[in-house]
């Protein structure tokens, strides 16, 4: 339990194991996206699709990975517009530390879906309700 003065969320009682190693899967699997072109947007997509009526809680996890990686795939997307149109180096320094920040707030999710907390990711676009 939090102590008085806490801001943490207490965890949720209730979520079986499989139901978070689920929703942890759910932020951890696009991992595979970088050697798997597709899968990242793909897995989450399959556990929503197949988990979202039988547990709250990883269908509110895999849809935020899910939309989490759509938003991550239109900003690439318009990454390599611009970088075409503009040919040049002039992006390719914030590479390495978009990708950085993209990986950190996979871990954070999972960790948090892994705690029984909910998570919503910060500058993510809503596009699958």
């Amino acid at each position: 339990m939090n102590k008085p003065g806490d801001n943490k969320p207490a965890p949720m009682t209730g979520i079986d194991r499989d139901e978070k190693n689920m929703a942890v899967v759910a932020h951890l699997s696009p991992l595979l996206g970088f050697a798997f072109p597709g899968l990242s947007i793909g897995i989450p997509l399959l556990i929503w699709l197949i988990r979202r009526d039988k547990s709250i809680y990883v269908g509110h996890h895999s849809l935020e990975a899910l939309n989490f990686q759509i938003t991550i795939a239109l900003i690439v997307l318009l990454w390599i517009a611009l970088k075409l149109m503009v040919v040049g180096l002039l992006f390719l320094p914030l590479a390495p530390f978009a990708i950085i920040f993209v990986l950190i707030l996979m871990v954070r999710a999972a960790l948090k879906a892994g705690n029984c907390e909910y998570y919503h990711y910060p500058f993510c676009l809503r596009l699958v309700k």
